[in-house]
């Protein structure tokens, strides 16, 4: 009910299954409480770039941003959906918008090893990271 109203006094459009969008570029996830970046960063980034990206992020009066846990990421992915990110498809609600579908998490497998994850399979992969390998960021905070 409070997420219904606030969506319609901040002029916000609602979008299947629980994610909200507004215009300051900030997508409420209903059912998680947390917030995400209405879309990635406009380039791939390495890990470090990603993280940092993410933790130096100010959008509107909000700080706290940072990478997602890989469980955030799988709790966003829904099969139904098949929308266009970059050259692929993603499963991802368009309240979201992706340039491409592999996106950077902050869990790890072991140093050097980050998780990523795949928005067109809904798989998450750990390669060891090097500083070539790049991936888009979208970032996510719990509103305080």
């Amino acid at each position: 009910m409070i997420a219904a109203l606030l969506a319609v006094s901040v002029g916000c459009r609602r979008t299947p299954p629980g994610l909200v969008a507004s215009a300051d570029g900030v997508t409420l996830d209903q059912r998680t409480g947390l917030e995400w970046t209405s879309r990635d960063h406009d380039q791939p980034l390495n890990w470090d770039d990603a993280d940092r990206h993410c933790r130096e992020l100010a959008v509107g009066d909000r700080r706290g941003w940072r990478l997602p846990e890989l469980s955030e990421l799988e709790g966003i992915y829904d099969a139904r959906i098949d929308t266009p990110c970059g050259d692929r498809n993603c499963h991802l609600d368009p309240a979201i918008r992706l340039g491409g579908p592999y996106v950077w998490t902050v869990t790890t497998r072991g140093a050097g090893a980050r998780f990523y994850y795949d928005f067109g399979y809904g798989n998450g992969f750990s390669p060891g990271v090097s500083p070539a390998l790049v991936r888009r960021t979208i970032c996510v905070r719990a509103p305080r």
